[in-house]
């Protein structure tokens, strides 16, 4: 027993996914290897699905649990499985308050998960239970990662694993989450990847007037270019690629000393 992080109740606890399960099952499915990622709390690589042990059932199987089910819908119907994308386009057919729901859920979990910035997240708790508003304090926008193309070195010596194709692309089905790094004062900004698809969680403080909140996000989409935002009242959003690569974007967060003599054994892992 103990208190459910989400609805404070002494309850049975449960292990909820930081990541959903079905993004794991499609690793393991697609590639037939073990699941393995960065844990920050330990700071090395461990092999299984990554959970958090402090959510009660309730909760986790049916509120968290629905919006996990709208995300694979959402995700599968735009082609985001798929072990080398290559696509400059797709389309996300979501419900904005269940998708955002579901982000903020996933950027919450991966916080307690690493002991880091929890703070930034809990006041979202009762929006991510569907008791409350969308707030005004977050925005979500999302983008495409574009293919890398390998060196002849590079695809002779991993491109197997990384499954390029004959003009030596990938574009890899590698999830993560991370903080993007170096952000203004005034918001904050979590990354959550599945494969291709990039998705940011940006939230602005609490104290920020309206004005300096329009500022920010201009200032937010001027350095994040060719990131979307997604909009309350769409149904049908149109993702388009940005000019990042899978590299690109995991480079200021895999590339950290305490995590770069790892980062070939983690690519391969994931990859295989």
């Amino acid at each position: 027993m103990g208190l459910c992080v989400y609805c404070n109740k002494d309850r049975s606890l449960t292990r909820e996914h930081i990541l959903p399960s079905f993004v794991y099952k499609y690793q393991e499915r697609n590639k037939k290897g073990k699941i393995s990622g960065w844990r920050e709390k330990p700071q090395k690589i461990v092999d299984g699905e990554a959970v958090i042990k402090d959510v009660c059932a309730e909760c986790n199987n049916v509120v968290l649990g629905a919006l996990d089910g709208h995300a694979k819908q959402v995700l599968e119907k735009a082609g985001v499985f798929t072990s080398n994308f290559k696509e400059n386009k797709l389309y996300l057919e979501h419900n904005y308050n269940e998708l955002s729901r579901w982000l903020l859920k996933v950027a919450y979990n991966s916080s307690r998960a690493s002991g880091k910035h929890q703070g930034v997240f809990e006041k979202f708790k009762g929006f991510i239970l569907g008791e409350s508003s969308v707030p005004s304090q977050f925005i979500i926008s999302a983008g495409l990662l574009k293919p890398l193309k390998l060196t002849n070195d590079q695809y002779h010596e991993c491109g197997k694993d990384l499954d390029a194709d004959e003009h030596r692309y990938v574009n890899p089905f590698y999830p993560r989450i991370s903080w993007a790094p170096q952000t203004p004062t005034g918001f904050s900004v979590k990354q959550i990847v599945i494969g291709a698809l990039v998705f940011h969680v940006v939230i602005l403080n609490d104290s920020i007037s309206r004005d300096e909140r329009k500022r920010l996000i201009k200032q937010y989409f001027k350095r994040c270019k060719g990131m979307r935002l997604m909009r309350k009242n769409e149904r049908k959003a149109k993702v388009s690629q940005i000019p990042l690569t899978f590299i690109d974007s995991m480079q200021h967060h895999m590339l950290r000393p305490e995590v770069e003599p790892h980062l070939a054994e983690l690519l391969t892992k994931t990859s295989r």
